[in-house]
């Protein structure tokens, strides 16, 4: 009797064993199905299956499993574990929706800009994909296979899944033990997304953001080799220099503009007809790269205005927005300009209400200043956005800089029926690039109604208008699309050379026109300007695309989500030393604030002679 109790004890003991190795294995299991949901799901990364990004997430699974063993009630150990589960898949997908978007995974300094949320619910949910759902239809059924303890995993299927395992942590063993690789070093976030998964992103760019989020100081050495790269910038002397001298300074930056759709027609019909007035009587530029990275728009207002390249990891907007910039107003105020900044959006949006005043704006005007009486996607339609913006500049006194950021040719590119004013191509009613072309010929016809307001009232005659555009509307990821609306294919060079460039138009009616086949950068328009309007200062990176040399672009991010240098015949190459120079220069000049810091030992230098 007492053995028969024994065997019976021995039995259910090893039931239990079995039963808890079972559970174990299944909730590995489950995190490493939701790594093959991520990469099944986000097409950029396409079938590109690394056994690193299940190495992480198995880790992490692995973790979490150990701390639940420490909660005794196995109802709360199963909630626990379903809810970990699920609120990792909310953030995969998360993930998903940016980098179908960015081309880059999320970063914790993308964290601080949560504002920019407000809004941009529509252009979110264009990024939204039905195979999406997938991870709700896997993931439900899990978590309350977690709750009900019911695991359904065979005792055949042990084997198998303790080797799939094991396989799995041979990775990480190898990287860190016998490769040495120091996983602290910062590398380029789509390879790291691409080999250690979200998770690890997550862990290397938080370790990052702790690390790297400060203001560091400058040795003197680090001062002078920012001066000396300033000092050293010579000026080209031609027909053009300081012909635009005391004119009114009108910048408009359009959303999502590229150089394509000029001189583009669609069922016959123009789809830019005022830029291309513009740009055959003006100077015109088509071949400009633009050079954001994680501030997106903001980032174009910030090379523009400013002379510098933006910040390698955030939106320098929101990193440092007290920061005393050079620039555009600051150096035009010395010429007893006034200088006025105009967005159909709310103020705060990409934290512009703090940055503007230290680019050196004196007023700025947003959606909250104007009547809402045009309300197009995700803010004021840009044709009552210029109207009410003209009725505050037309009482202002000569001469002034006003800088306009446009808004309704944004993703997903929607317009109200009755503001469609663009034939279609036949069958193409439907195309997204249709859509495209019809944001960019609505915000075209809003900017000719103000140039017309402005020559009605005499004032074109004493003003500049320069146009660009702040970033790409359609990227890599969009290349079908483009093929599908002209039916051919298209190679990742034509890409570059033909669909990646946003022009650049300089007008004054006084002008010859002239297109400059240049390629340059977002970077070079400040130099181009400061070249026109005779200002001296050198304090900026770049430069004049009138300079008559052969020009490039080095691109921080862009449509491959990495680094790449555009050489003067429009190929790609890698940067060279001197380039990453350039950029490690600029990055430091906005995190250390190096303009103040001049200023403050000018001050203390001042002080010492007095």
């Amino acid at each position: 009797m007492l053995g028969n109790n024994e065997e019976e004890s021995g039995r259910s003991m090893k039931n239990n064993r079995n039963q808890r190795l079972k559970e174990r294995l299944f909730e590995l299991l489950s995190f490493s199905i939701v790594a093959i949901l991520f990469i099944y799901t986000n097409d950029r990364m396409g079938n590109d299956l690394s056994i690193g990004i299940i190495t992480i997430i198995i880790g992490v699974a692995g973790f979490i499993v150990y701390l639940k063993e420490w909660i005794p009630n196995r109802i709360v150990k199963g909630i626990i574990f379903s809810v970990f589960l699920l609120s990792i898949m909310v953030f995969f997908l998360g993930d998903i929706w940016f980098y179908r978007y960015y081309s880059t995974p999320i970063t914790s300094y993308m964290w601080m800009q949560k504002s920019n949320l407000n809004g941009l619910g529509e252009s979110i949910f264009s990024m939204m994909e039905m195979k999406d759902a997938i991870f709700l239809l896997v993931g439900i059924p899990i978590a309350e296979s977690f709750v009900k303890k019911k695991y359904p995993l065979k005792h055949m299927a042990l084997v198998p899944a303790v080797i799939f395992l094991m396989i799995a942590g041979l990775k990480p063993v190898k990287n860190i033990f016998i490769d040495k690789v120091d996983i602290t070093r910062r590398y380029e976030a789509n390879t790291f997304l691409r080999n250690w998964g979200p998770i690890g992103h997550h862990a290397l760019d938080t370790y990052a953001y702790f690390t790297d989020s400060g203001r560091p100081g400058m040795s003197s050495q680090e001062k002078k080799a920012v001066s000396d790269y300033f000092n050293k910038k010579k000026r080209k002397e031609n027909g053009h220099s300081g012909s635009l001298e005391g004119k009114n300074l009108i910048i408009i930056q359009v959303e999502s503009l590229q150089a394509f759709p000029l001189f583009q027609t669609s069922a016959g019909q123009e789809v830019t007809p005022f830029m291309n007035e513009l740009a055959k009587g003006g100077l015109y530029f088509p071949h400009v790269y633009p050079q954001t990275v994680f501030g997106n728009s903001s980032d174009g207002e910030l090379i523009v205005n400013t002379g510098l390249f933006p910040l390698k990891q955030g939106a320098t907007f929101f990193r440092f927005p007290y920061n005393d910039f050079p620039g555009l107003a600051k150096e035009l105020k010395k010429s007893d300009y006034q200088s006025f900044a105009f967005h159909g959006d709310e103020e705060d949006f990409w934290n512009r209400q703090h940055a503007y005043p230290s680019i050196g704006f004196d007023d700025y005007l947003s959606i909250e200043d104007m009547s809402q009486d045009e309300m197009i996607s995700m803010g004021l339609g840009d044709r009552s956005f210029f109207d009410q913006s003209y009725d505050f500049l037309k009482d202002k006194q000569n001469p002034y800089y006003a800088f306009f950021v446009t808004l309704t040719s944004h993703v997903p590119f929607s317009l109200p029926k009755e503001q469609i004013t663009l034939k279609p191509e036949v069958g193409k009613e439907n195309s997204y690039l249709t859509k495209y072309f019809e944001a960019i010929h609505y915000t075209d016809s809003a900017i000719g109604d103000f140039v017309k307001r402005l020559k009605d009232d005499g004032k074109l005659k004493d003003s500049v208008i320069v146009i660009y555009g702040d970033h790409d509307g359609l990227f890599l990821k969009d290349k079908h699309e483009v093929e599908a609306y002209y039916g051919s294919k298209i190679s990742d060079e034509e890409w570059i050379e033909k669909y990646m460039p946003i022009p650049v138009i300089i007008y004054q009616e006084d002008m010859e026109g002239r297109t400059i086949d240049k390629v340059a950068g977002q970077i070079d328009i400040l130099p181009t300007l400061y070249y026109l309007f005779n200002i001296k200062s050198s304090s900026y990176f770049g430069e004049s695309m009138l300079n008559g040399e052969e020009g490039d672009a080095l691109i921080l991010k862009g449509d491959y989500g990495s680094q790449m240098k555009i050489n003067g015949e429009g190929k790609v190459k890698e940067f060279s030393p001197e380039d990453q120079k350039e950029i490690d220069l600029s990055d430091q000049v906005i995190r250390s604030d190096y303009f103040k810091q001049m200023k403050e030992e000018k001050k203390g230098e001042k002080k010492e002679d007095d």
